[in-house]
């Protein structure tokens, strides 16, 4: 293995899905700011942390959607596993994990910002879902840089050509 594939973009990479996955697992990402007036008990089911818990993090928060999320953290571990063992790709490296960085950003936006779970009322933005977002920038630059370094579509002939 020729650990001289690995750059510093790769590293970047790497660093920001390791600080993803705590994130994911470690990390609050919503908090519930519940008024005085409302009785938890009564309203069970819309509690996106479950009852008991004014905090969670993405893991305990998206049942199918954490799968998705730890597949695109993981991502430019895998990159750099392809790289030291020099295995021969039929696309840029780079673009796939561009790909999943860009589609575990979009969702972690979405998810936020767009359709927050749970309640209508009562349910904030904690610090794990803004560092998700920056690392899953960081990510994407990481990636994408890298898909240009490698040259992308340069490399490739047009279809019917010798």
């Amino acid at each position: 293995m020729d650990y001289s594939r690995i750059s510093r973009l790769e590293l970047f990479g790497i660093a920001c899905g390791a600080i993803a996955v705590l994130t994911l697992f470690f990390l609050p990402w919503y908090s519930l700011e519940v008024p005085p007036e409302v009785v938890r008990e009564n309203v069970e089911e819309d509690w996106v942390c479950g009852v008991g818990d004014d905090s969670c993090t993405g893991w305990e928060t998206f049942p199918i959607l954490r799968w998705i999320l730890l597949i695109g953290a993981v991502a430019p571990l895998i990159l750099a596993w392809i790289l030291l063992r020099e295995h021969k790709l039929s696309w840029a490296p780079g673009e796939l994990t561009t790909v999943g960085a860009f589609a575990a950003l979009t969702l972690i936006i979405y998810n936020g910002i767009i359709d927050k779970p749970g309640a209508e009322f009562g349910v904030s933005l904690a610090i794990g879902y803004w560092v998700a977002i920056l690392v899953g920038i960081g990510m994407a630059y990481a990636s994408f840089m890298r898909s240009q370094e490698s040259g992308g579509k340069q490399q490739r002939k047009a279809p019917g050509t010798v």
